[in-house]
């Protein structure tokens, strides 16, 4: 009997001693997990934040010098583990954080990619710019890509600004101006002219190098309309649009003036840009502008000249009479490009044609508002304004007995008019092909030259395609 109740005792015992402990254990386990989820968020948090934190503005001079003591700026798709390597000289306080790319993600991924205005910049030409003081700031974007831990996908983005502002030379001064405006402007026809010429819809601003708003003085659409670009900058002749009406529908060009105040930064650039076109800089909706074709300055220094297209549209259902013919219309040279227009006459946002190009024609078209039209492709038409007609005898390409005369040559042929200006290519026949031809400024290597019929010197830049040399090609 006393063994048996010694047996029990001990049993107990043994029971007691390890119930008490098993509890807690378990306890303790489950909130050690919870706790190391929100820890570890936190931490990635953290880590974001510490990438973050390493960008900040600069100016581009301060950029350059990193760059040249050998830190790096790599555009592009990227690991985060290589991004502090290959863009040092976008890091203004590098993260002290050691294991932040381990904290964020081994899958973590950072873009990096650089632009002026609206215009984007490629890893070739990012130092050139950078190096241009004419150049506007440059603005990098930088997007982290990484997995939280409920593996959500999170994308975090920061910027640095190489600014023109401190470290430059004259750095106050106005080095750039970029003339912002809607190009083209439509308008109904038998609408009143009132609407183009008032000066609060021309949409038109003047931002410096800084992206910063320039005083432009007084702003004056004028109340002539021309049937060209060129017509319409240097005020050739008397308006196409009679009365106070737009009768007929079509495009038209209008010039836009800038005056500027006396003693004003922007009259100081004017002058200053006439006397050293190299030094100051103008651009067009963020594209760099050439005098004569994108802007004229006035003779007095005073005033810059812009010129906006006007396209004049008809509320009615276009009667268009279609009849055949054979022949080639050849575009004029005004302008850099003209538009074209498809079957239902609205213009065709990504197709025109290049200045002093011929092109088959194999129809005409006439509407009720007078309007000519020819097709050189299917369902692509010229404006008749815009081109010269003949029957195919007499154009400005090569008379087809071929060329001659070929030499193998190395070389760069370079275009050198301002953006939107096309140059026809020719073939090996010296004739000008339908649908082929080159954009300005461009560059194209050279192995052969050859003689035209028309005395004209060509250049191979591919197989079989010419291009003929003249104004606006530079050859090297």
């Amino acid at each position: 009997m006393k063994k048996s109740i010694k047996y029990a005792g001990i049993a107990a015992a043994t029971l007691l001693a390890v119930a008490p402990v098993a509890a807690p254990v378990v306890s303790t386990t489950a909130q050690a997990a919870v706790t190391s989820v929100a820890t570890d968020q936190s931490k990635q948090n953290n880590a974001v934040t510490a990438f973050g934190n390493q960008f900040g503005e600069d100016t581009a001079v301060n950029v350059m010098k990193k760059v040249n003591a050998g830190d790096k700026i790599t555009l592009g798709t990227q690991k985060l583990s290589e991004f502090a390597g290959n863009n040092g000289a976008l890091i203004k306080t590098p993260a002290t954080l050691d294991s932040m790319n381990d904290l964020i993600g081994s899958d973590a991924t950072v873009a990096v990619s650089a632009k002026y205005g609206s215009t984007s910049i490629n890893q070739d030409d990012l130092t050139k710019i950078l190096n241009d003081k004419t150049y506007p700031a440059v603005e990098f974007t930088i997007t982290l890509n990484y997995n939280n831990l409920n593996d959500q996908a999170v994308s975090k983005t920061y910027t640095v600004k190489a600014t023109r502002t401190t470290d430059d030379n004259n750095a106050n001064e106005l080095k750039t101006v970029n003339a912002k405006f809607t190009t083209p402007v439509s308008v109904a026809l038998d609408s009143t002219t009132t609407s183009t010429q008032l000066t609060a819809t021309t949409d038109i601003k003047l931002t410096d190098q800084n992206g910063d708003g320039v005083v432009a003085g007084t702003v004056t659409p004028s109340a002539k309309y021309y049937n060209t670009y060129a017509d319409a900058m240097n005020d050739n002749g008397t308006s196409v649009v009679t009365g106070s009406k737009f009768t007929k529908a079509g495009t038209y060009y209008q010039a836009i003036s800038f005056t500027a105040g006396e003693g004003s930064s922007l009259a100081t650039f004017i002058s200053n840009y006439t006397q050293d076109p190299s030094s100051y800089t103008v651009y067009v909706n963020g594209a760099k502008a050439s005098a004569g074709y994108d802007f004229k300055p006035s003779s007095d220094n005073t005033t810059l000249t812009f010129v906006r297209a006007i396209n004049v549209f008809s509320n009615t259902t276009d009667q268009w009479t279609t009849t055949d013919t054979t022949g080639v219309v050849t575009t004029k040279s005004a302008s850099k490009y003209y538009t074209l227009k498809n079957d239902d006459n609205v213009t065709i946002a990504n197709r025109a044609l290049g200045a002093n190009t011929p092109w088959r024609t194999d129809k005409v078209r006439t509407n009720q508002d007078g309007v000519k039209q020819y097709r050189v492709a299917t369902g692509e038409w010229i404006d008749a304004d815009n081109v010269v007609y003949s029957n195919g005898n007499n154009n400005n390409s090569n008379n087809g007995s071929g060329l001659t005369d070929i030499k193998t040559v190395s070389g760069v042929a370079t275009l050198t008019k301002a953006k939107g200006y096309y140059m026809a290519l020719f073939n090996d026949e010296g004739k000008a092909y339908d649908n082929k031809y080159l954009g300005s400024p461009s560059a194209w290597r050279v192995d052969r030259t050859a003689k035209g019929a028309d005395g004209n010197t060509y250049y191979r830049v591919a197989t079989s395609e010419w291009l003929q040399a003249g104004e606006g090609v530079s050859f090297k």
